[in-house]
């Protein structure tokens, strides 16, 4: 019976431990933020300036151009630093969360051993102990996750404000009043593709983005008086 007993509670220590391994596990695929962002559609459609016309005025004809908006946000300098900084904390916490997930380890390896040698009370009392020692580390995988994907998502916005500023000052250069992504268009000549000038102008604009390392925490909300 004592035996069973000892199973039972090595295989609860088990299942317990690898929840957080699991978490961490999720925890490691972050490197691929910032590409499943990159899935992402594009920022919502500007008007430009010179397009603004009066109700009664004649709309011009659509001078289009188009942009491989993906392409942009992979291959620019500005998104390769997210990514590059991204990969270095992903790294750092995933070692952290190695450490903590092999002294569980061996907690719960330790308090099997004194399963044998405990009264039920002091031995129910150590497992909890130990199942909130658990619920500590699994709760701060899951806030590293939570940061990790919210300051990615700032650092990229502004990745894409730069991309509608520099769009859309190459489309008052070249006389397009219309620029539109090309994976919403089937066939459209090289001619009238800007991909290049805008990855060109896009890296002197903004060469890199510094990944915050948390957002900032938001004001508490006052109290109405009485």
């Amino acid at each position: 019976m004592p035996v069973t007993s000892c199973n039972k509670a090595a295989r609860a220590g088990m299942t317990t431990v690898g929840r957080v391994a699991a978490l961490a596990a999720v925890l490691a695929m972050g490197v691929v933020l910032p590409a499943a962002a990159q899935q992402q559609p594009p920022p919502a459609a500007q008007p430009l300036p010179s397009t603004v016309a009066g109700a009664s005025e004649t709309l011009p004809a659509a001078v289009v151009g188009i942009i491989d908006y993906q392409k942009i946000l992979r291959d620019s300098k500005a998104a390769g630093s997210i990514r590059d900084q991204v990969e270095v904390r992903r790294k750092a916490y995933q070692e952290e969360i190695s450490k903590q997930e092999q002294e569980l380890r061996e907690q719960d390896q330790a308090l099997v051993k004194q399963r044998t040698v405990l009264s039920p009370e002091a031995f129910g009392t150590k497992r909890r102990e130990f199942e909130q020692e658990v619920a500590e580390v699994q709760k701060n995988v899951q806030e590293r996750r939570r940061q990790l994907d919210e300051v990615t998502a700032v650092a990229l916005n502004d990745v894409r404000e730069a991309i509608i500023e520099v769009v859309s000052q190459l489309a008052e250069e070249k006389g397009f009043n219309l620029v539109v992504p090309s994976s919403t268009v089937l066939v459209f000549s090289p001619r009238i593709d800007i991909t290049q000038d805008v990855l060109q102008l896009l890296d002197q604009l903004l060469p890199d983005v510094k990944v915050a390392d948390a957002l900032p925490a938001e004001p508490a909300q006052q109290q109405p008086q009485q």
